[in-house]
Parts: structure tokens; sequence; C-alpha cells
């Protein structure tokens, strides 16, 4: 009850230094269309300065400062009244965003999941654009009119005895039929992979505690990537004398983990051991990992 009450506290108390600072929050990034990325955030309440306009950053890494923001160019300005910008990309990399507020500077504050991105947004896979489609219309036949060209008749099970069709019969080779089995028992087309989750509460960095040490971990290795080491680190702090919330956390990290490593078999293991704790998401991700062993 006290952790809880500690941590209802920490986030008040970060709300309400930041309300009236001039700094966006709720930032997210998400793949739009083609080859765009849609930027989104929540403009800041009564802030004290007023803001003229928004810088957007953008990097192929985390934005974790401003110093980093020095070396960057903006990719956009756009007006103080926007929630919203698209940006265009033309690789399939993962992007990070920050959003800065000009009043009669740049505000030189970056916050994780406030005006920076926790997490990476990339194109989706590249699809046919309608414009490269040639459709050809489906001709429709009255009824009682012939087609102008009657579509053969193809046997795939072979020679049809005592028919009283006198059309043409044409028979598939052995090797098409095979292929055409093929096609009928292959299985569905798997799901996309799953991108990298991470709870609420280790959106911010706490105070002290287990909590620290779960966010530390993850900033240093699992935001960036670094699923190997992440899972040397987890499975230290699991092995530690840690609170029961914080540790199933580390576990589905952990399963995460193996999972974007391609360890779909120990992160079925893993998933499994946090399926009462967190059980929506976990099926979420044992059903993507037993797809792909």
């Amino acid at each position: 009850m006290k952790k809880t009450l500690g941590l209802l506290f920490s986030l008040f108390l970060t709300v309400f230094l930041f309300a009236e600072q001039p700094i966006v929050k709720d930032i997210r990034a998400v793949s739009g269309k083609g080859s765009k990325i849609n930027v989104l955030w929540t403009l800041p309440t009564n802030p004290d300065s007023e803001i003229t306009s928004f810088q957007i950053y953008r990097d192929t890494k985390q934005i974790t400062s401003y110093n980093q923001i020095k070396k960057l160019t903006p990719v956009a300005e756009v007006k103080a009244e926007f929630t919203g910008y698209t940006d265009t990309v033309s690789d399939f990399k993962d992007y990070f965003y920050a959003v800065i507020a000009v009043t009669d500077k740049p505000y030189d504050l970056v916050l994780l999941s406030f005006n920076s991105t926790v997490t990476g947004a990339h194109l989706n896979a590249k699809t046919t654009t309608k414009e490269n489609v040639k459709v050809e219309e489906e001709k429709l036949y009255p009824d009682g009119t012939l087609r102008e060209k009657p579509l053969p008749f193809v046997d795939i099970a072979g020679s049809l005895p005592n028919s009283d069709n006198n059309q043409k019969k044409t028979e598939i080779s052995e090797q098409a039929t095979e292929a055409t089995n093929s096609l009928i028992t292959k299985t569905s087309k798997k799901s996309a992979l799953l991108k990298p989750f991470i709870f609420e509460d280790d959106l911010v960095s706490p105070d002290g505690g287990d909590d620290y040490l779960l966010f530390e971990i993850l900033k240093t290795t699992f935001i960036q990537r670094k699923y190997g080491e992440a899972i040397e680190q987890l499975n230290k702090l699991v092995g530690t004398n840690i609170s029961e919330s914080t540790r199933n956390r580390a576990y589905f990290y952990m399963g995460e983990s193996q999972y974007l490593l391609g360890n779909y078999d120990e992160a079925v293991k893993t998933f499994v051991k946090v399926g009462n704790a967190f059980p929506i998401q976990s099926k979420k991700w044992l059903d993507s990992s037993l797809e792909r062993l």
C-alpha cells in the first residue's frame, strides 16, 4: 500500500512540476501509409511562457538530452497550435523523435515519454501502391450470353468416366497437380513480428528502489536493442530480493528480448511464468512465439 501511494505521489509530483512549463507530453510516433511516420503529442496546459512554435527533431537513436538536440537539425517547425506532424523517410530504419517548444528561444528540456519518444518508429513493409496496380474490370455476361472464348475444363482429379460433357478436357500435369495440392495444404502466413512493449510504470524514471534498478537496465540495454545484454542483466535482477511486481515485469522484458533475438522456445518458457500476472500481454507474445517454433 505504501509503495502504491509512493508511486502515485511521485507521478503527481512529476505532473505538477512540469504542468506549467512549455513542454509537450504523451509524445508518440506511429508508422503511416507509404513513406510516412506520424508524430503526435499533447499540448502543455497554460504554459508560463508563450509558445510561438514547435521544432521537431529526428534521430536513429533515442533522444535523451538537449546536448544531443544541439547536434541535430530540425526536420520541421510547426505552429504552436499543432498537435502532430507527418514525417517522410526513405528507408526502414527505426527513428526516434523529440518536440521542442520555442518561446523567445528553444526550451532546452528533454524528457522521455513527455516530449521524446521512448521507442522507435519505422515504415511498414513496402506495399505496391494503387497507381502501380493494373486492374482489369470483370466483364459481366447477361443470362443466356456465351463468353467469346469458353474457359477450358481442367480436370485436377483425372479423367471422369461416364461424363456426358462433350467439352474438351484439359488434364494438368502431375507437377502442376503437386503444386496445387501444396498450395491447398500450405499453412497460413505468419503474423508480423511484435514490436517491443514497455509497461507504463517503466516509462518514467522512479526515485529509487527495485523499479529504479529495472528502469536503468531497460534504459541501457532493452531500449537500445541490446537484447542479449538485457537478458543477462534481467536474469541477475530476478535472482535478487526484489518485489514480485518488479520481478514479473523483469521476466516479461526477458521474454521479449528472447523473442526479439529469435529464441522463441526460451521466450515461450518465460512468458508462461508471467501468464497469471499479465494474462492479456503474455498470451499475445506467447501465441506469436509458438507460431514461429
